[in-house]
């Protein structure tokens, strides 16, 4: 195009060389007003958990905008999004000093989508989607060394049955460890759903969206989880002396409350927060912290500061892992814990071949033993 005359070009032609000249006719956007109508575009096509967790995750790039006070998106460029990406996975977070592989993808493809539709609205430079770096995943990306491990689990539960027996705290732990369901499920279970005097003790999860205890996956994540004999009394016991009698707004009664009436997702992470920091067990601290300067150790409020603290959802993990590393099926931990079978593989199953080797060994000489012979 550079040799030739403004005659020989076509319409297109002379509209490119006209806007590479001119540049975009970018219209004036803040980042927040940005970030509202792209969330309002995305409503009717995504649920409010998964738009909130929009608006939370592209709140942080938000953050960053603010502290390089960049008020315009016009002034967005290829460089600023680079120093975004560094920033979100080497400084945005105090947990942990890197964010994997995994969780930064997640990140960068969040924010192109986003950007995506600020070109869309002339309110950034056509093509700056292009320019956010998604990193690769090798085979081992994705799946999250959690790291709460059973004996660890094992201490607590311990600790908690001879120190807090029947209470809100230690039954939060019992059903968070046993039954591997998600924080949401245990928030909606009623005390009639809780079948404890039988033989084959049960917990049965409902979706009740009208009255404010939906699950996840709809009507797909209801049905019977079976639980043991002894968690089965440590939930009996809760319910005859520790429970306080009240109900919700839908006048039922919350297997799981204080005083207020159902007890909140948020009071559960605070409970697993609280009792997976060592030092609250007679542990000791692996960090070599003084536990009367460590605020992590001296408030249950700032519990999630301590780098040995696991959220819920370590315990959903560490559920399945455990499971996969004893030869459980995945289609048997797929139906109890909600979560399909290729999510496990990919995001759970932190099990090596060697394990995985010998969980089939258990399984067939088990089937050998049974069988008599032949084939097996």
């Amino acid at each position: 195009m550079s040799g030739a005359s403004i005659g020989d070009l076509d319409e297109d032609e002379i509209f490119e060389l006209l806007r590479s000249k001119l540049g975009p006719n970018l219209k004036p956007c803040t980042p927040k007003q940005g970030l509202e109508r792209y969330l309002d575009a995305r409503r009717p096509e995504l649920t409010e958990k998964t738009l909130e967790t929009y608006a939370s995750k592209l709140g942080r790039i938000l953050d960053f905008l603010e502290q390089e006070e960049i008020d315009d998106l016009r002034d967005l460029d290829g460089r600023l999004i680079n120093d975004i990406a560094t920033w979100r996975r080497y400084e945005s977070c105090e947990r942990v000093s890197e964010l994997s592989n995994k969780t930064m993808r997640d990140e960068m493809y969040r924010l192109r989508s986003w950007l995506s539709y600020l070109e869309d609205i002339e309110a950034v430079k056509p093509g700056l989607s292009d320019s956010v770096p998604v990193p690769e995943l090798s085979a081992g990306d994705g799946v999250r060394d959690v790291d709460l491990d059973p004996e660890r689990v094992r201490l607590t539960l311990s600790y908690l049955e001879k120190y807090e027996y029947a209470t809100l705290a230690h039954v939060v732990w019992v059903l968070g460890v046993r039954t591997g369901r998600r924080t949401g499920c245990l928030v909606a279970l009623d005390v009639d759903d809780a079948h404890l005097d039988t033989d084959e003790p049960y917990l049965e999860f409902h979706h009740r969206p009208d009255q404010g205890t939906r699950l996840k996956n709809g009507t797909k994540s209801a049905g019977h989880v079976a639980i043991s004999k002894g968690d089965a009394e440590v939930v009996t016991d809760y319910i005859e002396t520790t429970r306080p009698d009240v109900t919700d707004d839908c006048d039922r009664e919350p297997l799981l409350a204080t005083r207020h009436g159902r007890v909140s997702k948020s009071t559960i992470r605070r409970y697993i927060y609280q009792w997976s920091r060592p030092c609250v067990i007679g542990a000791g601290c692996p960090h070599d912290r003084d536990p009367d300067s460590c605020s992590a150790a001296q408030s249950m409020d700032h519990a999630s500061k301590c780098p040995s603290s696991r959220s819920p959802h370590a315990l959903k993990h560490g559920f399945i892992t455990e499971g996969r590393r004893r030869g459980i099926p995945l289609d048997v931990l797929s139906e109890r814990c909600d979560v399909s079978e290729d999510t496990i593989r990919k995001h759970y199953d932190e099990t090596t071949e060697e394990e995985r080797c010998r969980a089939r060994r258990r399984i067939l000489d088990r089937v050998a033993d049974e069988s008599g012979g032949g084939y097996l």
